[in-house]
């Protein structure tokens, strides 16, 4: 058994950067850091969720278990007014349970109900795309807070990569890789992943620290954190309260080795080739339009938060993300745009491309707004990558 303890990052950089211990590993310890992505973000970001499965808006994207006895009453979940603030508010209200309490609380699809979660999260994704591959299945983020032992259901195994960012607190993940460590006769529970019915592997039984020799866990406080691959075994254990985001990005597969998708060129900007951009629709099997395909590539395959209110037409705008902006002829002088999950036609030709290319690329420079980019310029900035200077 080893313990490696996760880098701690520098307290400022911009934009947000994730680096990993070992890059080429099948798990790694992580440093991130990102001005925007707080614990009570991530927080506000799980009682939204939390709020739209009690308005039955949704359905199993929640989970809240006390001293493991799953917890169904709206009443006491995490939802929006005070609850929303941090975890002390939340807790504060309650009667039955409390922070001495072996706690779990979980929500997915968090990047849904906070645009700008959703944008940092992209923007910490998106240039390790050519390195990782662009995964088959959908990408989900989830908050993850409480004091627990273990994860619920033990040591288990999934179909997708992780990317598990800790906020607060610290928190240790243990790995293991193969089979040949599982004691013999160890009960193994079969499930699927809800949405995308990946496979997925619980041996609920099994404790952890009779196996702990055989694998090896890496230990993370705020500003560090894990990577792992598909179909590495893993279980969860925090050493005081904490708030984690997990971005997982599903490969279809328990296969440690799965292949995916890179690229066409070392970052996800401009252009994208016609086809690459039908290997990336066989890929992930996407029978929708090539405009709704592409804003799904810049989501990097989440489903997005709404764009902001359009803004009146800037005369001068600046780029203020780092988010991947990607574009294709769409025919009869039209050009498909997409950005942050989102995609729109505009006109083509060489004005608008010429333009967009460099306000794309002058960082934050202010960049004047030609009369036929107008439209372009407007809905970029409710996109959030470009910012007006002057309406």
């Amino acid at each position: 058994m080893t313990e490696r303890l996760a880098p701690r990052p520098a307290p400022e950089r911009t934009p947000g950067t994730v680096a990993f211990g070992d890059p080429g590993g099948t798990t790694s310890a992580l440093a991130w850091s990102a001005p925007e992505l707080t614990a009570d973000r991530a927080w506000a970001a799980l009682a939204r969720t939390y709020a739209a499965e009690a308005a039955g808006r949704q359905r199993d994207y929640v989970k809240l278990l006390v001293n493991g006895e799953l917890i169904r009453d709206p009443q006491c979940w995490p939802t929006t007014g005070a609850d929303s603030a941090n975890p002390a508010s939340w807790l504060a209200r309650q009667e039955k349970f409390g922070g001495d309490d072996d706690l779990f609380v979980y929500a997915r699809t968090v990047q849904e109900h906070d645009r700008e979660l959703f944008r940092v999260i992209v923007e910490l994704l998106a240039p390790h795309a050519p390195r990782l591959g662009l995964p088959p299945g959908h990408v989900e983020a989830e908050v993850f807070y409480g004091a627990y032992r273990n994860t619920p259901g033990g040591i288990h195994r999934e179909g997708c990569t992780n990317l598990h960012l800790v906020l607060a607190g610290r928190k240790s993940m243990h790995f293991w890789q193969g089979t040949d460590w599982v004691p013999e006769g160890t009960e193994l529970r079969e499930d699927v992943e809800p949405e995308d019915e990946v496979p997925e592997e619980y041996l609920p039984s099994l404790d952890r620290r009779s196996v702990l020799e055989h694998g090896h866990f890496l230990t993370a406080t705020a500003g560090s954190g894990f990577f792992w691959r598909s179909g590495i075994w893993h279980v969860g254990e925090t050493h005081e309260p904490s708030v984690a985001l997990n971005i997982a990005s599903y490969t279809r597969t328990l296969d440690v080795e799965a292949e995916l998708l890179v690229p066409w060129q070392d970052r996800l900007h401009g252009e994208v080739p016609a086809p690459w951009l039908a290997g990336y629709r066989a890929h992930v099997s996407f029978t929708g339009s090539d405009a709704a395909l592409l804003a799904r590539l810049t989501a990097l395959g989440m489903r997005p938060a709404p764009p902001d209110a359009p803004p009146a037409v800037p005369r001068s705008v600046r780029c203020v993300s780092t988010a991947p902006v990607v574009w294709s002829p769409a025919g009869s002088g039209r050009l498909t745009v997409a950005a942050l999950g989102h995609a729109a036609d505009f006109a083509d030709g060489p004005v608008p491309r010429g333009w967009l290319e460099a306000a794309l690329s002058n960082g934050a420079a202010a960049n004047d707004v030609p009369q036929e980019c107008g439209q372009l310029a407007q809905w970029l900035c409710a996109q959030q990558i470009l910012e007006p200077m002057e309406a």
